[in-house]
């Protein structure tokens, strides 16, 4: 029988989020429970497709060797009553290598070196209110994000797959995979997460019109796919298709596509506003998998001698990443990525750039993208640039502050902070003097001094104050602000009052 989900939805309110539903059937636990690091380690019934455990889910915690930091985070934050107590809720557990990575990324040695507020932050981030179990009616629909809220203020998006996977803020700027779905302890449920997840709304687009905008648009220069197995030393630099795809358990098959732009092309003038790369495809697999682009140093490859074992090391960050929606065969369309830091960094010099396409290890995500020399569906891969004329209008909105209880957290919104004269992912905040008791946070990352994030950030809900708990008095950071036009409002403090 299909539960009736008794969480309580809130409806999207930011743009740049697109879902892509196909109707499919949830299958069985045991599908994704063979992935879970943890499996061996709890005794549970395997044919207890339901999932339940029986103990509560502090008690589970406890008992896995695989989840012994999140423990640990548990006890740090003395949060043990949220996990422990009769209320139903729904956890997401980050096992251990999610941790690890955290403490990585973000240059701390132990879980007891990340400051008590900030990590009680994350871990309310990865409770929501009610029970959620993709049996439930709202995830019958494959690729079809809801939006619930989380202990501390945000939102995140849970969905699935056509793979029957679980999926963690899917159509937002990053999303993740969930390991172990729809384990049921007595206070609700649970899913192991490969990450230290966090909530960030895609912020690239708007729906202002601005007539002043001028386009320009350049064309790749080279183009070319590598493939591995027995291809390794063929070249397919002349072919009509550029082909990716990322295999399950083998890389025989995989392939990566290569391009090459030339911005000395560009001949529009004005303000450089953003960039987008466009790819023509005639068929996707779609399967909810990311699709990243990644900057190649190296600009001296030729697409009529490029091979899997020439092609040149991309860089280790992505540039941007879009997830993967199906396209039958033969049927038309273009995949777009926002890629406008990247090409501003490039355009102090301008000339040739190299990209590297590829997706996420092990997905058996194919796409057939469409090459310069391709004639039948004649659409090369591009890049799109945007002027504008420098006219601007941005002006000081609301400042009111905000308050915080000491040692809480609060999501910034558009009451309290709110410039005007633009559209809000054209007014870009700089962090001048970051908070002396707290912390301002987006995503995992601490905004420090000289840190930016826009004002659509903000109304979606991506900034979230921290208070440190060190001083009972008010706080404050202090900001400037300028739109793509050149507006310019000059430093200013927004106060934090502390009870």
């Amino acid at each position: 029988m299909i539960k009736r989900n008794t969480m309580k939805k809130y409806n999207n309110n930011f743009k740049g989020l697109r879902f892509i539903s196909m109707i499919t059937v949830f299958g069985l636990l045991a599908l994704s429970l063979v992935q879970c690091e943890i499996q061996p380690d709890f005794e549970y019934e395997y044919s207890n497709t339901t999932g339940e455990l029986g103990i509560t889910a502090w008690e589970f915690i406890q008992q896995q060797d695989s989840l012994s930091l999140m423990k640990e985070a548990v006890m740090a934050t003395g949060l043990q009553d949220l996990y422990s107590g009769s209320s139903q809720k729904t956890f997401i557990v980050p096992k251990n290598t999610a941790f690890r990575d955290y403490l990585k990324t973000n240059n701390f040695s132990s879980i007891s070196d990340i400051p008590v507020p900030i990590l009680k932050n994350i871990l309310l981030y990865h409770v929501l209110e009610g029970k959620i179990l993709f049996s439930d009616e709202d995830f019958y629909i494959s690729n079809s994000p809801m939006p619930y809220q989380t202990e501390n203020g945000q939102k995140m998006y849970l969905s699935r797959n056509s793979n029957y996977q679980g999926l963690i803020n899917q159509g937002t700027n990053k999303s993740w995979t969930i390991v172990t779905s729809n384990l049921e302890p007595t206070n609700g449920a649970i899913d192991i997460s490969p990450a230290v997840v966090y909530f960030s709304a895609v912020t690239g687009s708007t729906d202002i019109p601005d007539p002043s905008l001028e386009s320009d648009t350049i064309y790749a220069i080279q183009d070319a796919y590598v493939r591995a197995g027995t291809y390794v030393d063929n070249n397919f630099g002349t072919d009509a298709d550029l082909v990716l795809r990322s295999d399950i358990g083998s890389s025989n098959n995989d392939r990566k596509v290569f391009l090459m732009f030339d911005l000395s092309q560009f001949t529009a003038s004005g303000l450089f506003r953003e960039a987008h790369l466009n790819l023509g495809a005639y068929y996707a697999a779609g399967k909810g998998e990311n699709v990243n682009l990644r900057n190649v140093q190296d600009i001296t490859w030729s697409e009529n001698s490029i091979t899997w074992n020439t092609m040149p090391a991309p860089d280790a960050d992505v540039i941007s990443s879009i997830v993967s929606t199906p396209l039958p065969n033969l049927s038309f369309g273009t995949f777009t990525w926002a890629c406008t830091d990247y090409i501003s960094s490039k355009l102090a010099s301008p000339g040739k750039i190299s990209i590297m396409v590829d997706s996420d290890l092990g997905t058996n995500d194919g796409i057939i993208f469409v090459s310069k020399e391709n004639s039948t569906y004649s659409y090369p891969a591009r890049l799109i640039a945007v002027y504008s004329a420098g006219n601007s209008t941005l002006a000081m909105g609301i400042n009111t502050g905000f308050t915080v209880a000491n040692q809480g957290s609060v999501v910034l919104s558009n009451t309290n902070l709110k410039m005007e004269g633009a559209a809000p992912a054209d007014i870009i905040y700089t962090v001048e003097t970051a908070p002396a008791s707290g912390w301002l946070v987006m995503g995992t990352k601490i905004l420090t001094s000289g840190s930016k994030f826009s004002q659509l950030d903000i109304d979606v809900s991506n900034i979230v104050y921290v208070h440190s708990g060190a001083s009972s008095a008010n706080d404050s950071f202090s900001v400037s602000v300028r739109d793509k036009d050149g507006g310019i409002i000059n430093t200013f403090n927004v106060i934090i009052s502390v009870q």
